[in-house]
């Protein structure tokens, strides 16, 4: 694995290479994430032959941290610099969660950049559909973490994701990558609060139906189903069955699939979500 930087709009995108002569795939991770997210995976598809690029998204990581530019057009175009910095030809987009939105925006902004769309657990959803801009806002502001001890912050994992995944030492280290560590070892998340809310508000503000309705390429719609690992008192699954039956009548190119998993699936599920994206690839380009 290779570590590189692309510039773009008077920052830098830090951004993480894996070699091979096979279909390219560009992995977009998802809201206050990190390209760490996908390390599994893109071991995965790197060794069935494939180059496999992931970045830190702006205000991600150790990406840069403007203050602006988190709107769908300004994101899309990022993840344009990096398909061009790097000569990736016709890759296959990959997103997950906020990740999939980017990967929808950047196929249908940027048609004939792409060999194909993976959506993994995101952007089939249209927010403003549950709720208002208020309300979003409000339930799905980021936490207050920032002054947390390390492993406090921990411990807090295995309590909340300890039934469905196995925290180990590597997904210690993902999770630790959306953070930064202090000199009194207390945590500090690395996506401001203010950046949260500016992308949040372009998520409400985003169609995603509409956009899967203009998507040219093959696009696949992978959607978590979680079965008991996780509770769904607001009736999140409801409105994931609802969008799959929207998806499922705009028809080719858009294809829907569900994987059995939670929401964080390249972490808990890494050789299933593997095997979908190749077996994508296979058919996608041949």
């Amino acid at each position: 694995m290779n570590e590189t930087t692309v510039a773009r709009d008077g920052m830098r995108l830090s951004v993480r290479e894996w070699t091979g002569a096979g279909a390219p795939f560009l992995l977009l991770h998802g809201l206050a994430s990190s390209s760490r997210m996908w390390d599994q995976v893109a071991l995965r598809l790197a060794w069935a032959g494939h180059r496999v690029v992931a970045y830190d998204q702006r205000g991600h990581g150790r990406s840069g941290k403007p203050t602006s530019g988190y709107g769908f057009e300004q994101v899309a175009a990022d993840a344009v610099a990096v398909v061009r910095a790097l000569r990736l030809r016709r890759p296959i987009a990959v997103g997950h969660s906020w990740g999939a939105n980017v990967a929808l925006e950047l196929a249908v902004r940027h048609a004939g950049l792409l060999s194909g769309t993976v959506l993994v657990d995101g952007g089939f959803l249209n927010l403003r559909d549950r709720m208002d801009w208020m309300t979003a806002r409000t339930r799905l502001a980021p936490p207050d973490l920032s002054g947390t001890p390390v492993q406090e912050f921990l411990e807090m994992l295995r309590y909340h994701l300890g039934g469905a995944l196995e925290i180990t030492p590597e997904v210690e280290a993902v999770f630790l990558s959306l953070m930064r560590v202090d000199g009194h070892g207390n945590i500090h998340p690395r996506l401001s609060h203010a950046n949260h809310l500016r992308i949040l508000r372009a998520l409400w503000e985003q169609d995603a139906i509409g956009l899967l309705r203009r998507a040219r390429a093959p696009t696949l719609v992978l959607a978590a189903r979680s079965r008991g690992e996780a509770p769904d008192s607001a009736g999140f699954m409801h409105e994931k069955e609802l969008a799959a039956g929207a998806v499922r009548a705009i028809g080719d190119p858009v294809r829907f699939e569900w994987i059995d998993g939670i929401h964080d699936i390249p972490l808990q599920r890494p050789d299933v979500v593997a095997r979908r994206l190749l077996r994508f690839a296979r058919r996608a380009v041949g």
